[in-house]
Formats: structure tokens, sequence, C-alpha cells
């Protein structure tokens, strides 16, 4: 009976074949890798800085550019903004000048607006200033915004007061009310989303807080004032005494200190806190992110009391006889 032999493979071809698939396996293995790079990398970071100027200065190299473009998280990868730059663009185009996105860009974006530079924006440069209040930022930005509507911006932020976030942004000149208090409002979700743990150990609530850093904001002038008169006006508030603060009055009244009566601290209002002890019933203002960061570590100390001086100098007490001798020492 005859057998059927079974022809064998040589090694070398079956080493040739193992080879062959190997090289397969890992050159598909590298696509996917490089795909995954590309994909990735060429997205704009969570955190792509829109409304923030950037500027990239006269002198800057390309890897300077890129490395800034990174920690300013306009792009994931200043390597993979230097390869598109080289391989799309030429490097010496780049234009100095201070960049602004109004939206996120990916990487081939940023790599092309860098190329043109922003000499025709027709962004403006809008401040608006820690403590000003809504009516305030309308008043400004109906003098630089074309299509900006007061009375819609007043009935949609006064409600928002406190958290029409304090910043210096460039805008489009043909803003709406609505899309300048959305930009105002992301930029205090970004501030104040790190500071939510403290928040919750403070044992106030996030409008008690931004109330509170709003009068803090009004009363204080410097980093130590704003610590102390934190520190004061929370112990105020766990004795339940009134916080007697004049800045939520002048709130009220739209007046200046200067303007403030004996008559206007008998106003009958929530917002008189001569009267009506604990907070008032709304921020006074927009606050910034020192006085909200006073708020969350205020300076401990036993002083119930403070003034300034003419000069703006803060003197504290412990006591109302120690706040009757600072009075007649520095007020009169």
């Amino acid at each position: 009976m005859e057998q059927t032999v079974t022809p064998e493979i040589p090694e070398k071809k079956t080493n040739q074949l193992r080879f062959i698939l190997l090289s397969i396996i890992i050159s598909a293995l590298l696509l996917s890798i490089i795909i995954w790079y590309i994909t990735y990398f060429k997205k704009p970071p969570a955190e792509f800085p829109v409304g923030e100027p950037i500027e990239v200065t006269r002198g800057m190299n390309m890897e300077g550019i890129s490395h800034l473009l990174q920690v300013r998280n306009v792009v994931r990868s200043s390597l993979f903004l230097n390869f598109v730059l080289l391989t799309k663009y030429n490097p010496a185009d780049i234009k100095a000048s201070t960049y602004v996105f109004s939206e996120p860009l990916d990487v081939f974006g940023v790599a092309k607006r860098l190329s043109e530079g922003d000499f025709n924006s027709n962004l403006v440069r809008f401040t608006h200033r820690e403590g000003e209040r809504a009516l305030y930022i309308a008043e400004t930005a109906k003098k630089q915004l074309v299509n900006f509507d007061q009375n819609s911006f007043l009935k949609e932020a006064i409600p928002l007061e406190g958290k029409l976030f304090p910043d210096t942004y460039f805008i489009p000149t043909n803003y709406t009310a609505h899309e300048l208090i959305t930009t105002m409002l992301d930029n205090y979700e970004k501030n104040i989303n790190p500071l939510r743990d403290d928040i919750i150990k403070s044992g106030l609530t996030e409008q008690e807080i931004i109330t509170l850093a709003s009068i803090v904001e009004r009363e204080a002038n410097s980093s130590e004032s704003m610590g102390l008169v934190s520190g004061i006006l929370r112990n105020r508030l766990e004795l339940g005494m009134a916080l007697q603060v004049d800045a939520s009055i002048e709130y009220v009244l739209d007046k200046s200190l200067q303007e403030l009566s004996p008559s206007d601290l008998e106003l009958d209002s929530l917002y008189n806190t001569y009267n009506h002890p604990g907070l008032p019933p709304s921020p006074i203002g927009n606050p910034g992110l020192e006085s909200i960061q006073a708020v969350l570590n205020p300076t401990n100390s036993k002083y119930l009391y403070y003034l300034t001086d003419s000069e703006g100098i803060f003197h504290y007490a412990n006591s109302f006889e120690e706040h009757k001798e600072n009075i007649a020492l520095y007020l009169r």
C-alpha cells in the first residue's frame, strides 16, 4: 500500500513567511499608532483659550512659538505643530502678532493662522474690572459693540450678578449681549471649577461665597486687607452679627461711599446690612479671583471691626470700644 507523503516546507521558506507576517503586523501596529497620534494631537485641547490674547513676539523661533502654544493649551503637542509647520508652511512666514482665537481650532487651523498673522482681526479689547456691576458692564459694552442691546443685556445679566467674571476680553465688534454674557460665564466656570472642593469645605454655598467675595472686593483694597476683611465678615456671620458694610448700600442706591448720608444707613432694604443680619440677597458686583480666594482662605483673627482712613490704610479692632477709638483717631 502506497503512502501519501506530504512535502515538507523548507525551513528557510517558513522563516520567510514568519518574517513577512511579523512585518505586516508591525506595520499595521505602527500605522494604527500614527493614525491615533494624528487624530489625538490634531484636536484642540479641552482648555483651549478662547478669547485670551497670546503674544508671539519678534525674534521667537518656531520651537519657542510651538512650546508657548502648548503651554497655553492652544495645541496638544508642540512637536506635532512643528511637523505641520515644516511640511505645510514656511516657518519663516510665521507672523509676530497678538493672537486671539474666537473658537477652538485644530492644529492645522492654528498653523494656518500663524502663517497668516492676526492683523485683520475685528476684535476689540473689552475690559471688565473686578467689582463692577452689570449696569456698568452694559455702559462700557454699549460704547464698543455695534450690535449690543443694553436692555436685553441687563435683563439677562442682573440675575447673574457675581458670575460675570472680570477680565480683559478680546471679542468681535458684532458680539451680541447674550454672547458677551456667555463668554463671561464660561470664564467664571473656568476659574471657579478648580475651587469647588474648597467651596464645599467652606460651609457656605457657592452663591454665598460669591456674594461675600463681592463685598470683600468693594470693601478691601489689597491682598492683605482682603484676607483680614474676609475673616472679620466670617466672624460676624458666625456670631449672628450684622455685617454693617457700606458697600451693599452703595450698590442698591448706586452711590459712592462719599455720597452716602446718615439717613441712607436707615434704608429699608435687604441690602442694608446695618439693619439686616446676614448676607444681602445677591452679590453686589462681580468679584475677581483674588477676592474669591480671600473668602475661601480668610485671615484668622479675633477682629470684629475695621475702618479705612483718608489714605486708605486699614485699622482693625476686637471690640466696639476699640473701634470707637479708631474712629476718633483716624476719621476725625
